[in-house]
């Protein structure tokens, strides 16, 4: 495991973090919890030390699972990271009720990163009203969080805004090399390091898209010697602004190769040809990808029970490969009356969620027309 060098402090970091988002599921669609505290041992055990989860995760179960998983001494071998849920500050109250539930389910008396989760403009009015920021400084003065940061999902200019409004510790942006100029982007990664933040990536692999190439994509790859997973994550830790690449894990098989590959996680290590190649895959992906849906699943549940992201899913594979629309047709009709894109009724419930701010109305009406 290579490690880099994290927050003015100089904490030692695993180049690869787990992501506590995608744990493996049951058929019931709750988190599996006895292999997902398999693979949070499997991972210490191998050098991973940056664990991050949320309020949210798993409708609250994540932290649960974190908390069995690192009980003990392995409380002390590894960082552990949270998020305030921004949305839920309805009182000043209700943050330390948050952060209380959260050290007793992570089974801890510190978070040692501590974020706010999803900053976006439809949120800044509540940085402001319930003061989070002087509130984050006095938890931390009480010894209950270490480090403070932020997680993001809107247009650079903001991102900036945030980047100079406090004296963060780090921050945490979704970034891939599809994505390079969504949301923050290059642009946002090489600001926030300039400006003395440590920097953590998420959907390195876009919600999974970029590690199962379809369509064009699946030739591109298959001519080549290379790895999709691999060498997405290296176009990652190539650059020396970025501190950690979460990956949210499913399987004890991912867990092991992104180990594997976070072995040869080094600065300014890719070939001139293994750029040239991303280049190409980079022009291949956004031609072929008019969703960018990183099934974050955010959306859902839909009031009208429409499964966005599945729909999604059928839609981009059937855009990327037109020889396979056929089968995401008879996909789609297997699905129930109404969970298809053809059910949703433009309530727009969906849009206020999305860390993407995608037009899930207008997508999933495209999506009906062409799977329909």
């Amino acid at each position: 495991m290579q490690y880099r060098s994290f927050t003015k402090d100089n904490l030692q970091v695993s180049a690869l973090g787990f992501g506590c988002m995608r744990f493996p599921c049951l058929t019931s669609g709750k988190p599996d919890r006895r292999e997902s505290v398999r693979m949070i041992h499997y991972a210490i055990e191998n050098g991973v030390n940056y664990f991050d989860t949320a309020y949210p995760y798993h409708d609250g179960i994540s932290e649960e699972i974190v908390g069995k998983a690192l009980a003990g001494k392995r409380r002390e071998k590894v960082l552990l990271a949270t998020k305030f849920p921004t949305w839920e500050a309805t009182s000043q109250n209700k943050l330390d009720k948050i952060l209380n539930e959260q050290l007793t389910k992570l089974q801890t008396d510190h978070v040692d990163m501590y974020m706010l989760h999803c900053l976006q403009k439809s949120l800044m009015p509540n940085v402001e009203k319930y003061n989070l920021i002087g509130w984050l400084e006095k938890k931390r003065k009480q010894g209950k969080i270490r480090y403070i940061g932020f997680s993001f999902h809107d247009e650079l200019s903001l991102f900036k805004e945030i980047v100079d409004m406090y004296k963060w510790d780090f921050c945490q942006i979704q970034y891939n090399y599809v994505g390079e100029e969504v949301q923050a982007g290059t642009a946002g990664l090489q600001y926030a390091a300039s400006h003395g933040l440590s920097v953590i990536i998420m959907e390195p692999l876009l919600g999974g898209a970029l590690a199962k190439p379809n369509g064009k994509l699946t030739d591109i790859w298959a001519k080549s010697k290379y790895n999709p997973v691999d060498l997405a994550l290296r176009w990652l830790w190539n650059k020396p602004e970025v501190g950690i690449v979460l990956s949210g894990m499913s399987s004890m098989e991912q867990v092991a190769d992104n180990i594997a590959y976070a072995d040869k996680a080094k600065v300014n290590s890719l070939t001139k040809t293994e750029q040239a190649f991303i280049a190409k895959a980079q022009n291949t992906y956004q031609k072929m990808m008019p969703v960018r849906c990183t099934k974050c699943k955010y959306c859902i549940p839909c009031p009208f029970g429409v499964d966005i992201p599945t729909n999604f899913a059928l839609y981009n594979d059937a855009v990327a490969a037109p020889a396979a629309k056929t089968l995401g047709h008879n996909l789609y009709v297997m699905m129930s009356t109404e969970s298809r894109a053809n059910n949703c009724k433009v309530c727009g419930a969906c849009e206020k969620k999305c860390p993407q701010h995608l037009p899930i109305s207008k997508r999933l009406k495209d999506a009906a027309k062409l799977l329909g």
